[in-house]
Parts: C-alpha cells; sequence; structure tokens
C-alpha cells in the first residue's frame, strides 16, 4: 500500500479518481501548447473526457483509470467492458504517488485492451483488468504500452501549436453573457433527451465548439457554438457576431442560435442551425467578427439562411439526423 493509500480515509476514491484525472487534463493542455482541447462530461456516462485534437480536427474518447496501491511493481487497473464503447477509444492508466503521477502512464485503445485484459465479474458486470506496470519491466505483457508521462500528448497525436496572434475578442457585458448562457443550457437541455449520446464542455472555454454531442455506441462526434441574441419583439432582427480568432470551421463543427425574448422570459419557437463550413462566405466581415442576420420569426424578404431556420422543437431530432 502506498502512503496515499494509507492517508486516504474510507469512501474518498472518487475525490482521487478526480483529482488524478485532472493531473492528466493539465499536461496534456501544457504539452500540447494548446492542440489538444479537453471537454469534459455533462453526466458521466463511462467516457471522462473527449479530447479534441486541433492538428487534424480528430475527436479522442479517453478513459482514465489511476491506482494509488501498488501489488509488486504494478498498479492494477478496472475497466467496465460496457464502457469501452468503440475500437478507438482509449483507456489511459497511472500510478498516483502521492499528490503527483508516477513518470510513466499506460495507453492503449479498447481493442487492445479486450484483447490483453484479464476477465472479472463485478456485481454481475463483467470487467477488464491490466496489471499495469508502474515502469517497463522486460517481457510483461503491458510493457509495450507504457509511455513516459511527458511524451503523453505526443503519444496522442498532438502537434504542438506555436504561439500566434489572434484577433482581441471584444469584452462582452456580464448581463448578455449571463443570457449567452441560458442559450448553451438550452441547447444541452434539448440534446440530453439523445439517450444514446453523452454532452460535453469544454475546459477551459476557449476554442470553437462550446458543447459536443457523442453517440457513444459509434463514436459520431459534433461541436457545437451557440449564439444567443435578446429579442425585445417576436418579430425583431438581431445580428450575430462570430469571432474569427478562434473560428475554425469544420465539417462537425456547427452553429446554432437561438432567441431570448426579454419581455416573455423564454426562447423564441424558432433557431437557426448552421453547417460551419459555410459561414465565411454566407457571413460578412466587419473588422475582427463575421457577421450574420437572425430573424426568428422569418421575413417576406427572402434570406440565404432561410434553409437554416428550424423550429427550436425540432433541434433534438435535427441533431439525431446529423449523427447518422
Amino acid at each position: 500500500m502506498s502512503d496515499q493509500d494509507a492517508i486516504s480515509p474510507h469512501g474518498s476514491q472518487d475525490p482521487i479518481g478526480q483529482a488524478n484525472e485532472f493531473l492528466v487534463w493539465a499536461p496534456l493542455i501544457t504539452q500540447s501548447g494548446g492542440g489538444l482541447h479537453i471537454f469534459l462530461p455533462v453526466l458521466d456516462r463511462g467516457l471522462d473526457a473527449v479530447v479534441h485534437r486541433l492538428n487534424d480536427g480528430a475527436y479522442l474518447a479517453l478513459q482514465v483509470k489511476g491506482k494509488t496501491y501498488l501489488h509488486s511493481n504494478e498498479a492494477p487497473i478496472a475497466v467496465y467492458e460496457k464502457h469501452l464503447f468503440t475500437p478507438d477509444q482509449l483507456v489511459i492508466g497511472t500510478h498516483l504517488d502521492g499528490d503527483r503521477l508516477g513518470p510513466f502512464v499506460l495507453v492503449a485503445d479498447a481493442a487492445t485492451f479486450e484483447k490483453k485484459a484479464a476477465r472479472m465479474m463485478d456485481r454481475g458486470r463483467l470487467m477488464l483488468v491490466a496489471d499495469m506496470p508502474i515502469h517497463p519491466i522486460p517481457g510483461h505483457s503491458w510493457s509495450e504500452d507504457l509511455v513516459p508521462f511527458e511524451k503523453l500528448a505526443e503519444r496522442l497525436g498532438a502537434v504542438k501549436l506555436e504561439p500566434a496572434l489572434g484577433l482581441e475578442a471584444e469584452p462582452v457585458p456580464d448581463e448578455d453573457r449571463l443570457i449567452g448562457s441560458w442559450g448553451e443550457l438550452e441547447v444541452v437541455r434539448r440534446l440530453a433527451f439523445l439517450e444514446d449520446c453523452g454532452l460535453f464542455r469544454p475546459f477551459p472555454d476557449n476554442e470553437t465548439n462550446e458543447v459536443l454531442i457523442r453517440r457513444l455506441m459509434t463514436g459520431s462526434t459534433i461541436g457545437i457554438q451557440v449564439k444567443t441574441s435578446q429579442l425585445s419583439e417576436p418579430d425583431a432582427r438581431r445580428t450575430i457576431l462570430v469571432n474569427r480568432s478562434n473560428f475554425a470551421p469544420a465539417p462537425t463543427t456547427f452553429l446554432v442560435a437561438v432567441a431570448w425574448m426579454m419581455h416573455e422570459r423564454r426562447f423564441h419557437e424558432m433557431c437557426l442551425v448552421i453547417p460551419s463550413e459555410i459561414i465565411p462566405s454566407f457571413a460578412a466581415i466587419v473588422g475582427r467578427n463575421y457577421e450574420l442576420h437572425f430573424h426568428p420569426a422569418g421575413s417576406n424578404m427572402p434570406s440565404r439562411l432561410d434553409g437554416y431556420r428550424i423550429p427550436l422543437a425540432s433541434l433534438t431530432d435535427t441533431f439525431d439526423r446529423l449523427l447518422g
């Protein structure tokens, strides 16, 4: 038993596991120079995070398992089989030594983990167990899956980003930020009804996507940027501003625009769902922003955005189809 086990009271495994995860997330950000963005689950459905790899736009599903105690030179880790959703999902195993991680971590995709792990039953659930060595041991079946901790981001395929000058974002009033958060939460609330999907929020919130939705059993993932307009009248028109400095169009990224009815204190019945790739060709460039015009109630004047205006009530079904 390690010192951490000796001082950890009964029932403290969950906080220790959470600390272990954050000791992984922060170095992934620093090692990659911001090239890996961490998205944490709104509700734990079996994935500890989805990582957005900016150099190629890929989304990596991660499960992190840590142990504080040792058996000889091994720290056994266990994963429920039902939480390995896709073959390319990654399992990261760590040894938590006091308040820091050990020098090596295990990184294996789900296909490898299922192939090499031992099996045991836990209250009727199949559990996969790996006797993870804390350092490479010649002949040990898991030694080839160990990675020096300082090269973890490299193992995840990150290309370290060089510092770049971006356009400074305009300051946003606190009231607008608050109402903007209502819009994000409204989108999350509606998408949560897709029972076979997981929802994730960025940590920190510094990229195009403010919400990720992932179909767990297929790995299909969509990133969403949410824009919330404020309407004083139901038929009002508003301008949507998209900061160009951190906007990265991609086939898997969409913009959702909702409108908050200020006097009625509710959201308008209509919203926009726009593929991010069309925004540069549809929008005007005004200073540091892309500019789009949002008229939730519609108009007799045709607009290029009319084809992307849908009932807010159909948002769930729309993303169900987009996920395939």
